[in-house]
């Protein structure tokens, strides 16, 4: 993995870290309240970049 790759994926997973931590103040904690299901989602994708990015190394 080069440097670029493992800087962006650090970048992405100091993003969902702080997604999830916006994501669990919220209230309720339920897909049923918008924010929080936009939240969620919003994390669901940074992972599959960070996969990507994994892909794209190998």
């Amino acid at each position: 993995m080069t440097g670029l790759a493992a800087r962006r994926m650090k970048n992405v997973q100091q993003m969902i870290d702080e997604l999830r931590r916006l994501r669990n103040q919220c209230g309720p904690r339920s897909n049923q309240n918008p924010r929080y299901l936009r939240y969620s989602s919003a994390v669901s994708a940074l992972l599959w970049i960070i996969e990507d990015l994994r892909k794209e190394q190998s």
